[in-house]
């Protein structure tokens, strides 16, 4: 069901809910596939210094794909001067 943008709306606010929303669903993504990897690394098929390795670079991976959605929001933020910081909806 496509979401209806209220015509009084302020201009870019479907979008920036879309991409809030965006955000949050990889980052649900990332901790599921963190919680799959957790258990792979502790099954002991891995060394110590490889399953560090392992994390650090799912980590990194992790990060780089939330940060480029974060640099999506605020962009788009800047492109409709709309006001406030990430922080009050990145903790859903």
């Amino acid at each position: 069901m496509a979401e209806v943008e209220d015509l009084n709306e302020r201009a870019g606010m479907a979008e920036l809910r879309r991409l809030q929303d965006k955000y949050r669903r990889q980052n649900i993504a990332n901790d599921r596939a963190r919680e799959l990897l957790e258990e792979d690394l502790n099954s002991g098929r891995y060394s110590e210094d490889q399953a560090d390795e392992i994390s650090r670079s799912f980590e990194q991976s992790c990060r780089d794909v939330l940060d480029g959605i974060q640099d999506e929001i605020e962009a788009h933020r800047r492109s409709y001067n709309l006001p406030g910081t990430a922080t009050h909806w990145t903790d859903a």
